[in-house]
């Protein structure tokens, strides 16, 4: 029998495969996951991607060996292996390391996990008012084997949810299986509950903080099993699903989408991608579609539906604007008289009130108030935040921690500690000043940092143990609270602050996100905006509910700079805990005689955050015309000049995060 030689691409920092040669007894195909020896390792997996009747030449003479174990049942279709080979190309990372992303564990064990092979279905119906059946109507119409992208508009309380609920119905009737991502793990306990009550079973929970035990079970299920839905965060896109027949995006405006640390990759991107290959159809669902879709929908790439009421029938919130230039705020006070008084009536009303501040702790910055010391991270250039329910100093760049001084490490003042500026914590003090009697809560990722702690806050919520929250962006989303009639905002300026690319579009959504909120069900909501700058042409076009001319308003400013989606970016990121290495191997990168004809290159500068976690980081930017021509241009300057191992480069493509 004829020795079969395999290309087997293993999960290390490597483009390329390496040759290995099949046993007498191995059968192999492409797509067979394998055990081969690899450096000092012989226990190392991988994919066979090639396979070949012979040696190249160049190889012919080396030693080759053997591929250890053939996993009998574990194979990935070819649809896989086209989507690693497109991450690869599009984010520039090593397909090794992409393929990683697909094996969550280094130690596959096939037939662990008892496989269910079809569910019982026992779906409620659900009454739809008029405007969602035409939106399932025409959902219906793309739900075949055959790409499709969908983007599912809604202005918040619509009832989104329910109509791509109908899509997932008839996908199941077809046998298939179905994946809804989300952005944040806080969003799964409250859509995980709305699934089982509609369609009688669990869907499978997908995120970072699953046992291994789940891991392992939903990773073989999806590659088993032909009825299966998923619900999960970006990394779900990486399960190995067998019969894949429908992909939701929920919230699909979400930066949290984009993945900021390893390989960077926009999850939202990436399922459009994946659904091409796989033809399959994509619903993107949103309140607030990001600009890229909308410039898509513009273009006839997208099909679009939008329902323009909420489901319950009453009107959108009243948005008022509170001008903080006019209503003075008393000293360290942080909220005005308008939503005190409001929350009274809500409260008198047996209802519920929601006050927004994207800003967690208790006091941003604390200083010496005799020499103006600053208290800042010895590892990051950021201030640290105090936490006074923890009390402590804690940096939210790279999680160190620092103990509440009596006296300034600078001047020895003691008792000169000075606060600048309210986190929620704050805000949560000052609302029990007033409020000493009712039941006041904090949500923010430092108590809701786990699944069972998000289902507690919100279980209590919406069961109305909690009379007034205090939260952060980790509530502006996906929920729906019946009694929750009032939102109060409390700083809506600071997001328009900085030189971000996505900062004016980021503030618009978390401002519809959060108003949205209110007044879902029994009677109309009130929204109240603390703002400084009232004639700002975002907060003017958010109280007017003029998206549209937002929408235009943005895409023609990105038109006209040639940024994304009218031009492309890359970032290119050097760090080290030398600040000279770091610059000099920057500056090293850009030494380029000829850049090609619509390309700039901007940098290396200083980042935002010039140290983070011990190590001195420089930026570069790269701007084009042409995505196919910026990447080539982008991984010529790097491998033209290698990386020290005192430094480290990071690639990223479609930046989302310029500090």
């Amino acid at each position: 029998m004829k020795i079969k030689y395999c290309n087997v691409l293993v999960t290390k920092p490597f483009n390329n495969t390496f040759t290995y040669k099949a046993k007498i007894d191995q059968s192999v195909s492409v797509g067979d996951l394998v055990i081969v020896p690899f450096g000092r390792k012989n226990d190392q997996v991988g994919i066979i991607y090639e396979i070949a009747d012979s040696l190249k030449s160049e190889i012919s003479k080396l030693k080759i060996k053997e591929i250890k174990e053939i996993y009998k049942n574990l194979k990935f279709k070819k649809d896989i292996i086209e989507f690693i080979d497109w991450i690869a190309n599009y984010t520039l990372a090593p397909k090794g390391l992409v393929l990683k992303l697909f094996i969550t564990n280094n130690k596959l064990v096939e037939n662990e996990i008892k496989i269910i092979k079809d569910y019982n279905y026992n779906i409620k119906k659900i009454n739809l008012n008029s405007e969602q059946k035409n939106a399932s109507s025409f959902l219906k119409k793309f739900l075949v084997k055959k790409f499709n992208s969908i983007v599912l508009e809604g202005v918040t309380g619509s009832g989104k949810t329910e109509v791509y609920f109908e899509a997932v119905k008839n996908i199941l009737k077809q046998n298939k299986q179905v994946l809804i991502m989300l952005p944040e793990i806080s969003l799964t306990p409250q859509l995980e509950q709305r699934f089982e009550k509609r369609f009688g079973f669990q869907a499978c929970i997908w995120h970072s903080k699953i046992s291994e035990k789940k891991r392992k079970e939903v990773w073989q299920k999806s590659h088993d099993t032909n009825s299966f839905v998923v619900i999960g965060a970006r990394s779900s896109l990486f399960l190995p699903f067998k019969n894949l027949g429908l992909i939701v995006v929920d919230e699909e405006h979400d930066m949290s989408f984009k993945q900021e640390e390893n390989i960077r990759y926009q999850a939202r991107d990436l399922a459009i991608v994946k659904a091409k290959i796989e033809k399959i159809p994509i619903i993107l669902s949103s309140a607030t579609p990001s600009l890229e879709t909308y410039n898509n929908i513009k273009k006839g790439k997208f099909k679009h539906f939008f329902l323009s009421s909420q489901y319950s029938g009453l009107d959108l919130p009243d948005i008022e604007l509170i001008n903080l230039k006019k209503e003075k705020l008393d000293k360290d006070k942080w909220i005005s008289k308008k939503i005190i008084i409001e929350i009274e009536e809500c409260i008198k009303n047996k209802s519920q009130a929601l006050l927004f501040l994207n800003r967690r702790g208790y006091s941003p910055l604390t200083l010496c108030n005799s020499c103006g010391y600053r208290y800042q991270c010895d590892n990051c250039t950021t201030w640290l935040v105090l936490h006074r329910n923890k009390k402590r100093l804690l940096c939210h760049q790279c999680g160190s921690i620092y103990p509440i001084q009596s006296s300034c490490p600078k001047c020895e003042c003691t008792d000169c500690l000075k606060l600048i500026g309210p986190g929620i914590e704050r805000i949560a003090e000052e609302v029990k000043t007033y409020f000493p009697n009712n039941n006041i809560s904090l949500m923010s990722s430092d108590n809701a940092n786990t699944p069972k702690k998000i289902k507690k806050i919100i279980e209590d919520f919406e069961n109305k143990k909690i009379d007034i929250l205090v939260a952060t962006q980790i509530m502006a989303k996906g929920y729906h609270f019946p009694d929750l009639s009032m939102v109060g905002v409390i700083d809506c300026d600071s997001g328009l602050m900085g030189g971000d690319l996505r900062a004016i579009e980021k503030t618009y959504n978390l401002l519809q996100q959060v108003s949205g909120r209110a007044g879902r069900t029994k009677k109309t909501g009130k929204v109240f905006i603390q703002t400084y700058y009232p004639d700002q042409p975002v907060i003017q076009s958010f109280k007017s509910r003029d998206r549209n001319g937002f929408v235009e308003q943005s895409l023609s400013e990105r038109e006209q700079f040639k940024m994304p989606p009218f031009g492309f970016i890359n970032a290119i990121i050097i760090s080290s805990s030398s600040k000279i290495h770091a610059e000099a191997y920057s500056r090293k990168i850009i030494k380029e005689d000829l850049v090609p004809k619509g390309i700039e290159i901007f940098g290396p500068v200083e980042a935002p955050l010039f140290l983070l976690r011990g190590k001195y980081r420089f930026r570069i930017l790269i701007k084009g015309d042409n995505r196919q021509k910026l990447n080539k241009f982008t991984s010529k300057l790097v491998k033209k000049t290698p990386e020290p191992s005192n430094v480290r480069l990071i690639i990223d493509v479609d930046p989302y995060n310029f500090v």
